[in-house]
C-alpha cells in the first residue's frame, strides 16, 4: 500500500487545466467548422442567385450581362459546372467562342459527366471549324445521353463537315502541283 502514488494538489490542478484547455479547443474547432458550414450555405445560396438572374438575362437577350452575372456567381463557386457550362453559352452567344471553350472544359474538369459542358464546347469548336474536336465532343454527349436528338443531329453535321474538310483538302493539294510534274509530254 505505500508504494502507490497519491497525486498531490498541484498534479491534480493541471490534471484539470489540461482537460479544460482540450475541451476549449475542441469546442473553438467545433465552432470554427460550423461558421466554415456556414459559409459554404452562403456562397452556395448566393451563387445559385446569382446564376438564375444570368439566366433571365441570357433568356431576354442580354449576353452580356448573363456573362457578368455568371462571372458573380462563379466568385462564389468557382468550379461549379453549370454555372460555368451557363457562362459558355452567353460566351458562344456573343460569338466569343475562345472563352467558352475555356468555360466549358472547366465544366467538364468540374463535373465529367455533365453533357452540357461537352455540348458547349462541341458547340463552340465547331464554329471556330475545328470539326474534329466537335465531333469528339458531341460523341460523348450521345454517349452520356443517347436519347438526345439534338446532339445527334450535330454529331452528324460534324461527321458531314469532317468530310467535306477532308475532300476540300484533296482538292486543294492536288490543284496545288506544279504544271510541271503533271505535264506528260509522250
Amino acid at each position: 500500500e505505500d508504494d502507490k502514488v497519491v497525486p498531490d494538489a498541484a498534479t491534480m490542478s493541471s490534471d484539470d487545466d489540461q482537460s479544460q484547455s482540450t475541451a476549449a479547443t475542441e469546442e473553438a474547432a467545433a465552432i470554427e467548422k460550423e461558421k466554415e458550414h456556414q459559409n459554404e450555405i452562403f456562397h452556395e445560396a448566393k451563387a445559385l442567385e446569382l446564376k438564375d438572374e444570368g439566366n433571365k438575362a441570357l433568356m431576354g437577350g442580354k449576353a452580356l450581362d448573363a456573362v457578368r452575372l455568371y462571372s458573380e456567381a462563379l466568385e462564389f463557386a468557382p468550379t461549379n459546372a453549370i454555372i460555368l457550362s451557363n457562362r459558355a453559352m452567353a460566351y458562344i452567344k456573343l460569338e466569343n467562342y475562345g472563352l467558352a471553350i475555356q468555360d466549358a472544359t472547366n465544366a467538364i474538369k468540374a463535373d465529367a459527366a455533365y453533357a452540357k459542358g461537352y455540348y458547349r464546347r462541341g458547340t463552340a469548336e465547331f464554329a471556330l471549324n475545328k470539326y474534329k474536336a466537335a465531333r469528339k465532343d458531341f460523341k460523348k454527349v450521345c454517349q452520356l445521353k443517347p436519347k438526345d436528338r439534338d446532339a445527334r443531329i450535330r454529331l452528324a453535321a460534324c461527321d458531314k463537315a469532317v468530310k467535306e474538310a477532308a475532300f476540300a483538302a484533296a482538292i486543294e493539294s492536288e490543284e496545288t502541283i506544279p504544271l510541271s510534274e503533271t505535264y506528260d509530254p509522250s
